[in-house]
């Protein structure tokens, strides 16, 4: 994150220095990237969740251990 960060403000001196095309290419390459971190995060995050929070039936206080 603080690589595209950084990339971000690179490619803003590069508009400035008359390379707006360069710095258009890198920016979208710097937001797929920032976006592509941010998914894997939160995907990650929603599964250790539900493993944490569900009861699955080899855990213990599963189904098995339940006083119905």
């Amino acid at each position: 994150m603080a690589n595209g960060t950084v990339w971000i403000y690179l490619s803003y001196g590069l508009a400035f220095l008359g390379r707006e095309e360069i710095a258009e290419t890198l920016s979208k390459t710097v937001v797929t990237e920032i976006l592509g971190v941010f998914a894997a995060y939160a995907v990650k995050a929603l599964l250790e969740n539900l493993s944490k929070n569900n009861i699955w039936p080899d855990k213990p206080g599963g189904d098995a251990d339940r006083d119905c």
